[in-house]
């Protein structure tokens, strides 16, 4: 079975953001696919400690409950990132989880997306921050053709988004078909090599 997991990167759970997530789950369902939404908000994810630990590991050190979080984003097929725009990036909670996953957690060849919503401004920088993530730890992000944004100021606002509403849906539809689509022809380089020797990824040179 196809996993898609969509992550709320706000604070506040039931929100906005956490709204937009729901209505791309419940496009990727109708694709026959198994979903789940995380929302960040009912953790306090410490920042990262930069330590080497968890490369070795595979886990992180700290039990705060990020290492529940990775191990849905490990089993996932397809991931859903959405979050509020704070001066025009994700809030705290959102950047400490993908300093600490983007540590040990292997993305490659996962889809992912992602949706932004703000009161006026900043949503697309918001967008590129995720989008950057995805793209260094060599996730595939189906295009779309518009701007996966909202605008909401008070609880529910997004609803009369008309256009966010359907641009959510249509994400959630193309998450899950493209990552149908690959489980069953894998890009090259998500396979592991033969010999055993770690594929490099990015921040390996942080060690």
């Amino acid at each position: 079975m196809i996993h898609i997991l969509g992550i709320s990167g706000s604070p506040r759970t039931g929100g906005n953001t956490s709204t937009l997530i729901n209505a791309a789950l419940e496009s990727a369902a109708k694709e026959g696919v198994e979903t789940k939404l995380i929302e960040l908000g009912e953790y306090k994810l410490s920042v990262c400690l930069h330590g080497a630990n968890c490369y070795e590991l595979g886990r992180c050190i700290q039990e705060d409950g990020l290492n529940d979080i990775a191990k849905a984003m490990q089993v996932a097929d397809g991931i859903i990132f959405g979050s509020p725009a704070y001066y025009g990036a994700v809030p705290g909670l959102m950047k400490n989880m993908f300093d600490r996953v983007g540590r040990f957690v292997d993305f490659r060849g996962k889809v992912g997306s992602s949706i932004s919503v703000g009161r006026r401004s900043g949503m697309a920088l918001t967008n590129v921050e995720m989008m950057f993530f995805m793209y260094v730890k060599e996730m595939i992000i189906p295009g779309i053709h518009g701007w996966p944004s909202g605008f909401a100021l008070h609880p529910s606002d997004v609803l009369g988004d008309t256009e966010a509403m359907s641009m959510a849906r249509e994400i959630g539809s193309r998450v899950a078909i493209l990552a149908k689509l690959l489980s069953k022809n894998p890009p090259s380089w998500t396979i592991p090599p033969p010999n055993g020797i770690p594929r490099p990824a990015f921040g390996d040179d942080w060690r």
